[in-house]
């Protein structure tokens, strides 16, 4: 029950306007791969596809497959994208530039 902590979700959403910076830095970035910038809109792609528009009708697995593959393709997109470059623009955000 680590991951229900309030003060751990609370930490998390603070933390995302910094993490859409960096995610939409990186899908600038001309050092990212051409096949990592895809993965986030295929993520996209397949929650509006019939059978994910199907799930959406069940009340609570509706909303778990969303956040699931949203968290999927962005963790994947991040792994896909040269360390260097992360951290480069993990350090510019941090510093608010």
């Amino acid at each position: 029950m680590q991951l229900l902590n309030p003060l751990r979700v609370r930490g998390m959403l603070a933390y995302l306007p910094q993490f859409f910076r960096v995610f939409w830095r990186l899908m600038g970035d001309p050092r990212v791969s051409f096949l990592a910038k895809v993965v986030p809109p295929l993520g996209l792609l397949i929650l509006i596809t019939p059978p994910a528009l199907e799930l959406d009708l069940v009340p609570i697995i509706g909303e778990l497959d969303w956040l699931l593959v949203g968290y999927l393709s962005l963790k994947l997109f991040i792994w896909m994208c040269p360390p260097e470059v992360v951290r480069e623009h993990v350090a510019q955000v941090a510093r608010g530039v």
